[in-house]
């Protein structure tokens, strides 16, 4: 008895661990692996049920040598565990109720065979796997340092590709050591992917990068940091008569270009960015031939070339105020003054840290910045609007202070500087201009490549989207990550190891290697914990409940383990009383027993007088030659519990 309950525990404990190891993984070879778990919830039903079947049997015995019961009551009493209707005898479950509750265990413990079997699932679910993914760059701007146009790198079949085009001072057959390269404009192939990646609204995805970060059937994520420009953008003014501040530089102080009120409301303009004040002229000296050779023989300039300053970004535009009313057409009514919010920001560029999230999800990428942090100027100098330089180059802008110009000589610094500029150059490419409105807010009047991007709403007569500051941020950042895009660009580096660029090759050796998070939706096995032990937990309780029942039992059997075998049923039958009833059945009602015979009422206990102590065998006698078995009520001598003690007493007594 305790160890087919210790067998029925242990089968639903590895129920569990065997469904535990298979919760999350793929929905492989189903049939079979539900079919093991049928096993185990089987052999588990089979233990628990085979004990409560022992602990019945003692206690079956336990009631017949304390109860008389009528002859149809103890035939369903045996039969109980063996036949379902015999459950339905009253005289039965009157007396033998605890008898009953142990057989009934038995015919419900199949439930939790069904029951403990559907706790494990199929269910269509995204699985997480912590891996390592080939083919993730990133971006490091020292290679652009150190990028020589006359003699560039060569990856596989492809030179890399910088982000500026340069002029030169010196002629190809010169051996001037005087000479230096000087900047000119982006290079066309960032122009190219800058321009698609506006267009297409996001950042631009490389061909085939899922296939070959996440590999087939897997989508993934992972995190780049990088140093790269960021446009820190402050608000200057918000709401119709505000005064605008000046924008607050480390290197000093500048004024707006304009005010606040050309916007509506108040003015014509829903959008207007001035974003050339300051720009590097392409044009460093008037008089120069091929590759920008200045035909005047050296020294030069001391500016020639130089970085003066970056340029500011000024946004001046109007938010629709509450974009659920209707937008009023009339400037003279009352509700124009306030349909509109007149806000003026300004972005200046910095060299900043990015730590960015990319997720390649059914064949798409997206991006998140989780996290840019500015650090200082691209160019740490304030622009002096209409104040000429005339320093002897073609370039009159004037900056202060002029110690903080980069040079050429400066050859890493002036470079990188270079490729900062070219991504900001981009950027005010297609912020630069205007959107003015006509009174009836009908034709938006359009001076702006602006509108070719995602910073205007065309649902909304291309005003400009209602955070527009933080999406001029997001705009910058994307033209920056769509340089991933193209392996071939100089910067473009292995995110394992930044210190080697990546060219357009493939390579996913362990040094190549990058740590992320795959996922894939499938079909996984979903295994629910808490309703397979709510199950068992019953199952394993009541079976418990049952194994005390059969020990107490035994106590009330003298101690020893009963059963309801033939020999012993014949031993337990061998009472001269039962002799004189008639047993025999009539012909053709299919019963063995007669009606009449069904009704006596009948006990086990002593069939002698002698009362004295001894035990009973399972031959019917004891050491005191008293003789145990079956009797007619009146004829059989029956135990009760007194206290700890088992003593007989007469049936007739005990009423």
């Amino acid at each position: 008895m305790y160890l087919f309950f210790a067998f029925g525990s242990a089968c639903a404990l590895g129920h569990h661990f065997y469904y535990s190891a298979l919760d999350g993984k793929p929905a492989t070879d189903q049939l079979q692996m539900l079919r093991y778990g049928m096993v185990l919830a089987f052999a588990s039903k089979a233990g628990l049920s085979a004990a409560v079947v022992l602990a019945f049997r003692q206690r079956v015995w336990t009631t017949v040598r304390t109860r008389l019961m009528s002859v149809a009551a103890l035939d369903t009493l045996f039969a109980a565990t063996e036949d379902v209707a015999a459950l339905w005898n009253w005289d039965m479950v009157k007396n033998a109720k605890i008898a009953v509750a142990l057989a009934v265990f038995v015919w419900v413990a199949p439930l939790s065979v069904i029951l403990s079997a559907n706790t494990l699932l199929v269910e269509a679910s995204t699985g997480l796997l912590k891996d390592m993914c080939a083919g993730v760059r990133t971006l490091n701007f020292t290679f652009e340092e150190m990028y020589e146009w006359r003699n560039p790198t060569r990856i596989g079949q492809l030179y890399e590709l910088p982000l500026s085009l340069w002029n030169t001072t010196r002629k190809s057959d010169s051996d001037s050591a005087a000479w230096f390269d000087y900047y000119t404009a982006p290079y066309p192939t960032l122009e190219q992917t800058a321009t698609i990646g506006a267009f297409l609204e996001q950042t631009i995805m490389r061909k085939n990068a899922q296939l070959e970060t996440c590999g087939s059937g897997w989508n993934c994520t992972f995190e780049i940091q990088f140093t790269a420009p960021g446009y820190k953008c402050t608000e200057l003014a918000s709401g119709v008569g505000s005064k605008a501040k000046n924008l607050t530089q480390e290197s000093g102080s500048i004024a707006p270009p304009f005010d606040i009120d050309i916007i509506l409301p108040e003015g014509p303009y829903s959008y207007y960015t001035f974003a050339t004040g300051g720009e590097y002229s392409t044009v460093q000296m008037k008089d120069v031939g091929i590759g920008g050779i200045p035909n005047d023989p050296p020294p030069y300039p001391k500016n020639f070339g130089a970085f003066r300053t970056e340029p500011i970004v000024w946004v001046g535009y109007a938010q629709i105020a509450d974009p659920s009313k209707p937008v009023p057409t009339d400037p003279a009514s009352p509700e124009w003054s306030t349909a509109f919010i007149p806000k003026l920001f300004a972005c200046e560029n910095y060299e900043s840290s990015y730590t960015v999230r990319f997720n390649y999800s059914s064949g798409t990428q997206s991006t998140t910045t989780t996290n840019l942090t500015f650090h200082s100027p691209v160019v740490n100098t304030t622009y002096i609007p209409n104040l000429d330089a005339n320093d002897g180059t073609a370039d009159n802008i004037t900056a202060v202070p002029e110690s903080n110009y980069i040079l050429p000589i400066d050859k890493a610094r002036y470079r990188r500087t270079a490729a900062y500029h070219s991504l900001g150059f981009m950027l005010r490419q297609f912020l630069n201009g205007t959107i003015s409105i006509d009174k009836s807010l009908v034709n938006p009047i359009v001076n702006t490549a602006a509108i070719q991007t995602k910073l205007l709403d065309p649902q909304s007569n291309f005003f400009p989207r209602p955070n527009l500051q933080e999406m001029v941020q997001r705009f910058y950042e994307d033209i920056i990550l769509s340089m991933l895009s193209q392996a071939q660009f100089a910067a473009v580096v292995w995110a394992k190891n930044p210190a080697e660029q990546s060219g357009t090759v493939f390579k996913d050796g362990d040094d190549y290697l990058y740590p992320c998070v795959k996922s894939r939706t499938a079909n996984m096995y979903k295994y629910h914990v808490r309703d397979l032990w709510i199950v068992y937990s019953i199952a394993i309780l009541l079976a418990l409940v049952g194994v005390l029942t059969g020990s107490w039992a035994m106590g009330g059997n003298q101690g020893g383990l009963r059963d309801t075998r033939w020999s012993s049923i014949v031993a337990a039958t061998r009472g001269p009383a039962l002799d004189n009833v008639n047993w025999e059945g009539r012909p053709g009602e299919g019963e063995d027993v007669t009606g009449n015979a069904k009704n006596l009422k009948v006990g086990y206990g002593v069939l002698q007088a002698s009362l004295s102590g001894g035990e009973a065998s399972s031959t019917g006698w004891d050491s005191e030659g008293r003789r145990y078995g079956f009797g007619l009520e009146g004829h059989v001598r029956q135990v009760r519990r007194e206290g700890s003690i088992w003593k007989m007493a007469s049936r007739t007594d005990l009423s």
